[in-house]
């Protein structure tokens, strides 16, 4: 008897596997080329094989009470209506079911925005109803099955070995595949990384590189049809009206975070400000390295980066700036294969260009070797053509490292254990975080003054950021890539232009407005919508909101508060509100003051798709 009962259940779960697969296809309609059609059959396989494997266990836990088994049957029948509705969303949104879309759904006037008419609510019904009709005759046909000689208990099992076999070559054909695809830079095969619904890619760069001879830095030469592409970024080519090219430095410093420009703890750099525009209510486009410098090389929101990584799409402003004539020149601390900005904000990028391995030894010495590989870049650089340059600087990143004679703030930790820290013990993790501030900008200042000696900054932009906040217990904890307070998202921003007066800017601006910026100077035609999520830093439209993105959750920031929520479907907590002071508050209420803000959002979240 027990034995026909699993039987069973292993019966109706072959059917519901069916009718995913059934479901799911629909995915299928976004490959491309031949390679790709073959990998998104294998992950639809192998993704559905893995979400079931879950499912029955949970079947095995009920299906053995009686009275348990229409539970499962009606799990069953919201999961197939989950799946469902996370394809429709998908076509809509280009994201699966996440609480942003499920707060756009449920708030008050959400759904009405996504001008959804009264027939597809009856279609919806509809289906519904549908899907559990089937389930019932499912479940009433996976008992027959498990009567009957054909599918009796023996030849069931006899029968399931080989299914399962099958089904594991694809979950392995899967993974083999995006690993292969990740390593090689298959961009066909690695752009499809959230096609499928809690989909987990599998890569094994390190192991190949180890055992197999892959170079993780190698130039990507793979590139994607643009026939192919799902990304519809830029909107427009852009245009330039005949201008001025001065030459471009970025220099970023790592967790420099709002209040630390100050006289006391990067006095030079502030000194320095003065003769330049200065936004003193900037923000980050991410909470940490990532999402932080790709907003601000790509002015778009932090969601596209997984796309425009799978498709190794190069940004707009490069690319404006190499049809421009402009020669390339990018330093960093640490390698840039990790983030990916090798493979997204550089990928158009030489290797030759870019000096991201420095020989000294720790944090502090490379720094200070990368900014004067850029000196010498200066002195040596053919002058005949304007050049754009990226120094990226890392002591003050986790570990907060200088030399003993930077330390200006005392008393200063030595080491500290993060398990251990609390608010008790920051003050001198705080202060030798400065002290790496302090060293930082004080290698930015002899890089400006370099540029000062070379051509008195007459024809030299420079543009001084961080890439995220570092908090310290103001706001109940410590590290990026925690939250959103404001101590981890607003960054401060020094924008030096030559033939700008200098200035100073109090409202809300975002990493999303310098890349357009930058090209409007430069003499863009196209607004800034062509190819941007941001506006104008000089004359900032009158934006209710600002976003910031992590890994896979993202807020709203407004004047009166901030709205976090989970991108991803696995992760948890869904959406949150706090207030101006960012304490957390009832979120079921206080929701709704962001619905609007909510849809904007989910619109420029889905506009550069296709």
């Amino acid at each position: 008897m027990k034995t026909l009962v699993y039987t069973r259940l292993w019966a109706y779960l072959a059917l519901n596997f069916l009718l995913s697969l059934l479901i799911g296809s629909v995915y299928l309609f976004f490959a491309g080329s031949p390679l790709e059609l073959l990998f998104a059959v294998a992950a639809l396989i192998s993704n559905t094989f893995m979400l079931y494997a879950v499912l029955s266990l949970a079947g095995l836990a009920v299906f053995w009470l009686k009275a348990a088994r229409p539970v499962f049957a009606g799990l069953m029948t919201a999961f197939q209506l989950g799946l469902v509705l996370d394809a429709a969303i998908y076509k809509i949104f280009k994201q699966h079911i996440n609480s942003m879309v499920v707060n756009i759904l449920i708030t008050p006037g959400g759904f009405e925005s996504l001008d959804q008419s009264f027939w597809m609510k009856v279609l919806f019904c509809a289906i519904a109803a549908g899907l559990a009709g089937l389930e019932v005759w499912f479940y009433m046909f996976a008992g027959n099955m498990a009567r009957t000689n054909f599918a009796g208990p023996g030849i069931f099992k006899k029968r399931l070995a080989p299914v399962l076999g099958i089904l594991f070559f694809f979950t392995l054909l899967d993974k083999l595949l995006f690993a292969w695809g990740a390593a090689y830079d298959m961009v066909y095969i690695t752009r499809n990384a959230k096609l499928f619904p809690l989909y987990q890619p599998f890569t094994a760069r390190t192991f190949m590189q180890k055992h197999l001879g892959t170079r993780l830095d190698k130039p990507v030469s793979f590139k994607l049809d643009l026939k192919y592409s799902r990304l519809d970024y830029p909107k427009k080519p852009l245009e330039f009206a005949p201008g001025e090219r001065p030459n471009i430095v970025y220099i970023v410093i790592d967790s420099f975070r709002y209040d630390m420009l100050t006289p006391e703890v990067t006095p030079e750099l502030w000194a320095f400000s003065k003769k330049a525009r200065v936004f003193k209510n900037h923000y980050s486009g991410g909470n940490c390295t990532r999402f932080g410098i790709f907003s601000l090389i790509y002015g778009i929101y932090g969601n596209y980066w997984f796309p425009v990584l799978g498709e190794r799409r190069p940004p707009v402003l490069t690319q404006a700036l190499a049809g421009l004539g402009y020669d390339f020149s990018i330093y960093a601390g640490t390698k840039l294969s990790f983030p990916e900005f090798d493979r997204t904000c550089f990928v158009d990028i030489p290797r030759s260009k870019v000096y991201d391995e420095p020989a000294a030894e720790g944090k502090a010495a490379k720094d200070a070797e990368i900014f004067e590989k850029f000196i010498e870049f200066v002195k040596k650089r053919d002058r005949k053509k304007p050049y754009f340059a990226f120094i990226f600087s890392d002591a003050s990143h986790g570990s907060y490292e200088y030399p003993p004679e930077y330390g200006r703030f005392k008393p200063a930790a030595y080491s500290f254990n993060y398990l251990t820290l609390n608010n008790k013990k920051a003050l001198p993790v705080l202060n030798k975080y400065k002290n790496s501030i302090y060293y930082d900008s004080r290698l930015a200042m002899k890089v400006i003054d370099a540029l000062a000696a070379d051509d008195g900054l007459k024809n030299t932009a420079v543009i001084v950021t961080g890439d995220h906040g570092e908090p310290f217990f103001e706001y109940g904890y410590h590290g990026h890539n925690q939250g959103y307070c404001p101590t981890e998202i607003k960054v401060p921003l020094i924008f030096y232009w030559p033939g700008l007066a200098p200035k100073t800017y109090e409202g809300p601006t975002s990493h999303f407005d310098v890349a357009p910026t930058v090209l409007q100077l430069l003499g863009a035609k196209n607004p800034a919508s062509d190819y941007s999520s941001g506006t104008d830093l000089f004359r900032p439209d009158k934006r209710t909101f600002l976003s910031v993105f992590s890994w896979d959750t993202a807020a709203i920031v407004t004047k009166s508060g901030t709205l976090t929520m989970a991108l991803e479907a696995y992760r948890l907590g869904g959406v949150k509100v706090y207030d101006a002071d960012y304490r957390e508050v009832d979120s079921k209420k206080a929701a709704q003051a962001f619905s609007s803000d909510l849809s904007e959002f989910q619109k420029e979240a889905s506009r550069f798709y296709k």
